[in-house]
């Protein structure tokens, strides 16, 4: 008879909690992919079925990315131990806290103002958003695959999200996986609703969002990644204490 070996654990709560919610809300404000849906919403002709394109695209990518991990993350063991889970959880909120108080503190330091003079406005759009004006709905799918593989931050709190999400049953993992996906999917998915809900006010409102995200990107991820970054450090902290 073969030795009994027990079922692996489910992560605790208080460490997946942290990993699901920060990658939610990280996702959900990815600014590259907010001001490229604002960037095709703007474009003169395919406006929203480009929009669906990048939609599409982003997703496809979350659904690879969701399957290889969490098959690999399940061949590992089912299941890391809460250890292991809380080393991980420490890397992630160390690289995400070291972001947020890089850009905030060096904005913020005395002399940066003297050495570098006041910050410019960047009213204008960068050159590859005024590029999505015209595309094809298979480019704008590649796009959408693209502006995913560019964002280390909603990658690295993704992965750690999976992570926790392969230990639980499959129902309850495949409800999680969806529910996370939703949640990413909001950066592309709120323009579009604002497009679609009032489409006489949608240039104005998406307009004033866009000149509000090229201006204020890095602070806003800075903020967010510091707040994110204490929360999976001070979990990983506790569970290895």
């Amino acid at each position: 008879m073969a030795p009994y070996e027990p079922a692996p654990a489910e992560p605790a709560l208080s460490q997946f909690i942290p990993q699901f919610v920060t990658a939610a809300v990280i996702g959900a404000l990815s600014p590259v992919a907010i001001m490229a849906t604002i960037a095709v919403l703007a474009a003169e002709h395919h406006r929203l079925r480009n929009a669906l394109g990048l939609l599409l695209g982003w997703t496809l990518v979350l659904i690879a990315i969701a399957a290889v991990l969490l098959v690999l993350f399940k061949g590992a063991g089912s299941g890391l131990s809460d250890s292991t889970r809380a080393v991980l959880n420490l890397i992630v909120g160390i690289l995400l806290l070291s972001f947020g108080l890089r850009n905030l503190l060096g904005a913020r330091h005395p002399l940066a103002a003297a050495a570098e003079g006041e910050p410019e406005r960047h009213t204008e759009p960068p050159a590859w958003m005024r590029s999505l004006d015209s595309l094809s709905f298979v480019k704008a799918v590649g796009v959408g695959g693209i502006l995913l593989c560019v964002s280390p931050a909603d990658l690295a709190v993704y992965m750690s999200a999976l992570n926790g999400i392969a230990a639980k049953g499959a129902g309850v993992r495949l409800i999680l996986t969806a529910a996370l996906l939703v949640a990413i999917d909001l950066c592309i998915l709120i323009p579009i609703g604002i497009y679609v809900a009032i489409p006489d006010r949608a240039t104005e409102v998406l307009e004033t969002g866009r000149r509000w995200l090229i201006d204020h990107q890095l602070r806003l991820m800075a903020w967010v990644c510091t707040v994110f970054g204490i929360l999976l450090i001070v979990s990983a902290v506790i569970h290895l204490g």
